[in-house]
């Protein structure tokens, strides 16, 4: 795939990466449940996705999505959100598998 750069990025490489980006947006919860801080790796997790979309210029309704969950879970942090922060975080995992899906067709 062609990127922002004129760049050739095999879809391969594309893909390890939202699979590591799946595996810290699955971390997100035992961080939480545990007291740990969740918000800086969250906000880690929505600048890399922030700019892969920019570089891939496709997808943009899945990206928009995503990123605006991810920036809801900042509001959620009493200990009673916990079970719409998880719910959350599964549909986060859901739109970042459908791009890995998606990127394998194109």
């Amino acid at each position: 795939m062609e990127i922002k750069y004129n760049i050739d990025i095999d879809n391969i490489v594309i893909n390890k990466s939202l699979k590591r980006i799946i595996n810290q947006t699955y971390k997100l919860l035992p961080m939480r449940e545990e007291g740990s801080d969740w918000q800086k790796p969250l906000q880690t997790i929505m600048e890399e996705l922030s700019g892969m979309n920019s570089l891939l210029k496709y997808k943009q309704d899945i990206y928009f999505s995503l990123l605006s969950k991810m920036e809801g879970l900042f509001e959620l942090t009493s200990d009673n959100d916990f079970m719409l922060y998880r719910r959350i975080i599964f549909e986060c995992l859901g739109l970042l598998n459908l791009l890995v899906i998606k990127n394998e067709r194109s």
